[in-house]
């Protein structure tokens, strides 16, 4: 029988000729966590309640695939949901050009390799349609006024108020609102104050590691990739205002 060696450094060229770019955000627990509940304290202004403090983001190169395609799923099908992915972040990579480009004449670290649960993953190269109603200038669920809960917005597809005491709808113009982040500010015809109106949208899909998937990554003397499950959020953390986008 013939015996078939597979190295790290086959992994990761693959990892860069078939994976995609996400953005990587490390999570650390915040200090404000009650050390006898476990609960972070409601309001805090360092991770919005969440518990979790993010570094800036960083772009690396990762192979993102469904789990119900790999064998991973049976093994681990237990953990899984509908929705879930698993991810293969590399040890190494191609070093990068400054334009973005690879240069396959040598090798660097990638940060995302010490990715563990908690952390929150960006695809940079998918979009996902959302609608949500908002209050005009009210905060909503410890959000700031008029701000969605996706923080990765692309695009906004329409807003509009709807009245069912009236059965009318009314449409606002593009001109009437600008985007900031995840924002609608207002500048033209708007809602009233606390007025209910909704919004559809394009957003990137954010998601948070689930758990790194326990599995033999040091042979031969050489860092083979590691695998995590990533679960999608709506939202993907809770209050954009504790994440540093970078």
């Amino acid at each position: 029988m013939t015996s078939v060696q597979v190295t790290g450094q086959k992994f990761e060229d693959l990892i860069a000729r078939h994976g995609r770019d996400v953005l990587w955000q490390e999570s650390v627990r915040c200090s404000c966590i009650n050390l006898d509940s476990g609960q972070p304290r409601y309001g805090c202004p360092i991770c919005g309640g969440t518990s979790f403090v993010y570094e800036p983001a960083l772009t690396c190169r990762a192979l993102v695939q469904s789990v119900t395609t790999t064998k991973d799923y049976l093994a681990y099908a237990g953990m899984f949901e509908a929705g879930d992915a698993l991810m293969s972040v590399p040890a190494n990579m191609y070093q990068r050009t400054p334009e973005g480009v690879f240069d396959r004449s040598g090798w660097e670290p990638v940060p995302m390799f010490n990715i563990g649960a908690g952390d929150v993953v960006t695809l940079t190269d998918d979009e996902v349609k959302t609608s949500e109603v908002l209050m005009r200038d009210t905060e909503l669920h410890g959000r700031p006024a008029d701000t969605l809960l996706n923080p990765k917005v692309t695009k906004v597809l329409s807003v509009r108020m709807h009245d069912p005491d009236t059965a009318t709808t009314t449409p606002y113009a593009a001109g009437d609102y600008k985007v900031q982040g995840a924002t609608i500010v207002w500048i033209g015809n708007q809602p009233p104050a606390g007025a209910q109106y909704s919004v559809m949208y394009m957003h990137r899909p954010v998601y948070t590691v689930y758990a790194v998937l326990p599995r033999p990554r040091h042979q031969n003397n050489q860092d083979l990739p590691r695998t995590v499950v990533l679960r999608y959020y709506p939202g993907g953390v809770i209050h954009e205002h504790g994440v540093d986008t970078g």
